[in-house]
């Protein structure tokens, strides 16, 4: 696929960015994304919805137990009844990553 990313940035990279754009040193930043991270998590556990203007929503969802078919045997399998997290994105990051036409 053309023009296609294959970079995968992760934490580290979160961290230099925002030490370099608030010119804070890195182990705060750490910090920063650690404390974010950790309050989404306790807010996600307890059902809260988090919204982020701009970046998009995270929320728990509750998915029911199902039967499905096991597609190397053909068995029917009966799945719990479970929880997850989702993301829905908001206007602004949906615009950003939508092709600019050429």
């Amino acid at each position: 696929m053309e023009g296609r990313r294959t970079r995968m940035p992760g934490k580290m990279e979160l961290v230099e960015r925002i030490a370099f754009e608030t010119g804070m040193p890195k182990a705060h930043a750490a910090r920063a994304i650690e404390v974010m991270v950790d309050a989404l998590v306790d807010w996600l556990a307890v059902g809260d919805r988090v919204v982020i203007p701009g970046f998009g929503s995270f929320y728990a969802s509750e998915r029911p137990a199902r039967e499905v078919r096991s597609p190397r045997t053909g068995e029917t399998i009966r799945v719990a009844a479970s929880r997850t997290v989702r993301f829905r994105p908001g206007k602004e990051l949906k615009d950003a990553v939508k092709p600019r036409p050429a």
